[in-house]
């Protein structure tokens, strides 16, 4: 008895057009995943990450434009790479929307005299602020709340309408892209002002303590009163976090990612 064994084959053809309607989208929104906040965690499983980027450009594929021809092996290489370029420059600009918030914390925490206390990032794997993470995770847990993580994945899924496969330099203004670094810092110090403003008065406080009254050790009372009013500080600004998270947010999705 003889059983007839059926071989799958695949021709050059064939073999393309999945590369064309597969591969390339797979390899903006992995590379997207990679830098992205939530997805970059190290908690979450390499595999985890694989499959949710594959399932995400399989569910996008009705909705590409049409791609260009197979350019051969060196044209595909090609735009291969600019599929990395994309997804990592969107990943980025999320990613520097939660490190402003970082920033701020950590000049708070600097000024305030909590510099000392620093934790490894669950994500780099390097020493950071604690405070700077607690403000991390704050930022992540709004976003996942105010349906952050959905708008991220909505303009990752737009920008194959503005920026389509296999157009390497897309008409659109490079410059606001380059001058969101700029709105970025200017933003990180707005959020930090108000704290930090509040421990300079101390400061100056306790500068003046210091000429009338040099027998007070300032080290013994001005330390605690730092922390003290660095907290009841951080305590005021929090509330307004998710105001500005969305503010940011909005500014980024409308004025500077294309489309």
């Amino acid at each position: 008895m003889s059983a007839a064994v059926g071989i799958i084959t695949f021709t050059q053809a064939q073999a393309n057009h999945l590369l064309e309607l597969v591969v390339w989208p797979a390899t903006r929104i992995l590379a997207f995943i990679a830098v992205a906040p939530l997805f970059s965690n190290g908690w979450l499983p390499t595999l985890w990450r694989l499959g949710f980027g594959l399932a995400c450009a399989w569910s996008i594929i009705p909705d590409l434009p049409p791609t260009i021809p197979w350019p051969g092996m060196g044209g595909g290489l090609v735009v291969l790479l600019a599929q990395v370029v994309t997804g990592l420059s969107i990943g980025f600009l999320f990613r520097f929307l939660v490190g402003i918030f970082e920033f701020a914390a950590g000049w708070i925490a600097l000024t305030m005299g909590l510099g000392f206390a620093t934790t490894i990032s669950s994500q780099y794997g390097e020493q950071s602020s604690t405070l700077s993470e607690i403000f991390k995770y704050g930022v992540v847990f709004l976003l996942i709340a105010d349906g952050g993580i959905m708008g991220m994945l909505h303009v990752l899924s737009e920008s194959f309408q503005v920026i389509p496969i296999g157009v390497f330099w897309p008409h659109w203004n490079w410059l606001r892209l380059a001058d969101f670094g700029q709105v970025l810092f200017t933003e990180g110090v707005l959020i930090a002002m108000p704290v930090v403003l509040m421990l300079l008065v101390v400061n100056v406080g306790m500068a003046i303590i210091a000429r009338v009254a040099p027998q007070i050790n300032l080290f013994a009372i001005g330390f605690p009163i730092m922390i003290l009013v660095g907290l009841a500080g951080t305590y005021v600004l929090v509330p307004y976090l998710p105001r500005m998270v969305s503010h940011l947010f909005l500014l980024l999705t409308t004025n500077v990612l294309p489309g």
